[in-house]
């Protein structure tokens, strides 16, 4: 991690899991700047921030039936940043639905289970 300080964006639409991992990363690094969205188009309406690192949900739509699901703004946001590193996090355990992630620029596919946070914090640490 070259910034001490890195701006992470954590997009989900379950406010429990965008709080619990907020808490992982904060203990894992204090100097974590975290900001949470429950919809990818209030993400995208933040990204002019520039944060250093997004995990972003597959599935955002569950509360909100419009929303945008997370590949079409994993799409959006490579549009305006090829460079900015996002963290696809999903229940999916679908190759195919992983493997689709990483074509459109995703740095890595993490499934929602117990290692999870464990997994995105180094992910973010090799990414940052």
């Amino acid at each position: 991690m070259t910034n001490n300080n890195p701006t992470i964006f954590i997009v989900d639409d379950e406010p429990l899991l965008s709080e619990m991992l907020t808490d992982y990363l904060k203990d894992q690094h204090a100097g974590f700047n975290i900001k949470s969205f429950p919809t990818g188009e209030a993400c995208l309406q933040s990204l002019d921030e520039q944060p250093d690192a997004v995990v972003l949900d597959y599935h955002l739509n569950s509360k909100e039936k419009d929303a945008a699901n997370g590949i079409d703004i994993l799409k959006e946001i490579k549009k305006r940043n090829k460079a900015l590193p996002v963290i696809i996090l999903s229940s999916q355990e679908s190759y195919g639905t992983a493997a689709k992630t990483i074509m459109h620029g995703a740095v890595h596919y993490v499934i929602k289970s117990q290692d999870a946070f464990e997994e995105i914090f180094k992910l973010i640490k090799a990414n940052v």
